[in-house]
Parts: structure tokens; sequence; C-alpha cells
């Protein structure tokens, strides 16, 4: 899962430095990481207790994230370009996640 997920994460940084790459490469990176997120939870017993935080963590702040950017009205293009910086990060969180998952 770790090795799927970090050529994900690579690939859609790289297209993201295409404008419209990383527009159509980050909601498939984001429904791959939500498939691993239901994997996760299907054997949530079975990972360790800082995992496991780290885990809900991200859960929690993608949740708060996706409210913050649904109430906030500013402009369409630096909305979208905030998303997508947000998004990346997010991505990169995920990776840790199922990396630390992945060396326990």
């Amino acid at each position: 899962m770790y090795k799927i997920n970090n050529w994900c994460v690579i690939i859609t940084i790289l297209l993201c430095f295409t404008f419209w790459g990383g527009i159509l490469a980050l909601p498939i990176l984001g429904i791959i990481q939500i498939c691993m997120s239901f994997r996760i939870i299907n054997h949530f017993y079975e990972i360790n207790k800082s995992n496991k935080i780290l885990f809900i963590l991200y859960i929690i702040l993608t949740v708060s994230l996706i409210i913050f950017f649904k109430s906030i009205k500013t402009d369409q293009f630096l909305l979208m370009f905030s998303w997508a910086i947000v998004s990346i990060g997010l991505a990169c969180f995920h990776l840790y996640i199922t990396y630390k998952i992945f060396k326990s």
C-alpha cells in the first residue's frame, strides 16, 4: 500500500508542475487515498497506537479543511490554487502515515 501511495504522490506532484495535469491528478490521487483509508479503517485494530493517532488526526484535519474551504467565499482561482496546495500537503501526510504503517 505504501509503494502504490508513494508512486501516486510522486506522479501527482510532477503533474502539478503543469497546471492542468495537477487539476486532473489530484482528484485521482484523492480517490486512491480514500480507498487506502478504507483499508486502514478495516485493519484499524491491527495497527499500533501512534499510527492510529496519526490516522485519526489526518481524518479530523481533512474534514476540518473541507468544511473550511466550503465555508469561505473568495476568488475561485485563489480558492482552487489554495485547495491544490493544501491537497498536496494532505497527500504527503497520508503518505507518511502509510509509510509508518508499512515500517511497523
